[in-house]
């Protein structure tokens, strides 16, 4: 089944040209991606980078532009970090509520005492997936996804103490929002982020137990405009308030400092904080007094946005690659390093 998903989604590629934008002064991220698209992005890719809200670099190769749509894996976590945050905002959950406060077969099983900071911030003291794959579990849904890992899956760590980089914890905070909310999560994510950004091509697939790290569905057009909304502040290109400027800040702020490394994905070589990890955000690039330059989600398929908060830049390298995260991320930080 996922296999025929991805294959229908690559079908789905439009094999339009995109338009060509390079500003004064991104011509080296152009001759970058010129001499990496084929060696590094298996010769498609669509990157576009905005100042400001404005196309300062834009570019695609083999066919991808703005509008293909193609599944982005964990950058999902970054919109859906942002669908928590609006529950916050209305005051329907808070990050330092624990799971027993909405989930009470958590506290049955004596795991109702983990936060939902430490859900979405991959510290819970569960492993990162289910080796049972009740949170991608296509034919199952949220409420039983949440009800199986209450009864079934045990603990790995002490909450807090551990970074366990996974989807498994998310999937958990998913179904929070739904019981606090009283809506599904698929509606949610339309209501709060998707429809007021303007983002008319992203959603989380058919299934009723969306997969809340990594099953969003989007294209680069959708993403930026998600991005765009992050770094004003919480609104969106249409004037509309999506999320609070102080949503943003819980989101960018670090939740790992305290916490040992059990598993990341991410090169912990080039992670200059032990504060790396936000609200299904990383943040990869600080400065002294742990102040964030530049924070990230990237997906296993190899798609890398990035946010540079005080230059006022946004970006997204948009492709599909097996095993894309190892394979692009050299080249992806290369031309973030470059933007700023």
């Amino acid at each position: 089944m996922l296999f025929s998903l991805i294959f229908s989604l690559l079908l789905s590629c439009t094999k339009k040209e995109s338009s060509v934008v390079v500003s004064r002064g991104y011509g080296e991220i152009d001759q970058v991606l010129k001499d990496s698209v084929s060696t590094v992005f298996n010769g498609k890719c669509y990157t576009i980078i905005h100042v400001d809200g404005r196309v300062v670099y834009e570019r695609g190769f083999g066919g991808y532009d703005g509008n293909t749509r193609l599944l982005i894996a964990s950058c999902s976590k970054w919109i859906s970090a942002a669908v928590l945050m609006s529950l916050v905002d209305e005051g329907k959950i808070k990050l330092t509520d624990t799971i027993g406060k909405f989930l009470p077969v958590y506290t049955a099983y004596g795991k109702g005492n983990i936060t939902i900071a430490q859900l979405f911030s991959h510290t819970s003291g569960f492993p990162g997936n289910s080796t049972q794959g009740y949170e991608s579990n296509v034919l199952s849904t949220l409420s039983q996804c949440a009800e199986q890992v209450a009864r079934n899956v045990d603990l790995a760590y002490q909450p807090g103490s551990t970074f366990y980089y996974g989807g498994l914890s998310m999937q958990i905070a998913g179904r929070i929002c739904e019981v606090a909310s009283g809506k599904s999560w698929k509606v949610l994510a339309a209501e709060k982020i998707f429809n007021p950004c303007g983002m008319t091509n992203t959603d989380y697939g058919m299934t009723a137990n969306p997969q809340i790290a990594g099953g969003v569905r989007s294209t680069a057009n959708d993403y930026i405009r998600f991005l765009d909304m992050l770094m004003n502040n919480g609104i969106a290109y249409t004037g509309k308030r999506v999320l609070s400027e102080n949503a943003i800040a819980l989101m960018e702020k670090g939740y790992t400092a305290d916490a040992k490394v059990g598993y990341s994905p991410y090169p912990l070589a080039l992670l200059n904080s032990r504060n790396f990890y936000g609200i299904g955000n990383w943040r990869d690039v600080t400065a002294e007094n742990d102040n964030l330059v530049e924070n990230t989600s990237p997906g296993l398929f190899g798609s890398h946005p990035w946010i540079n908060r005080s230059k006022r830049l946004t970006g997204i390298i948009f492709t599909f690659v097996d095993k894309g995260f190892v394979k692009t991320t050299p080249t992806c930080l290369k031309i973030r390093a470059l933007a700023r």
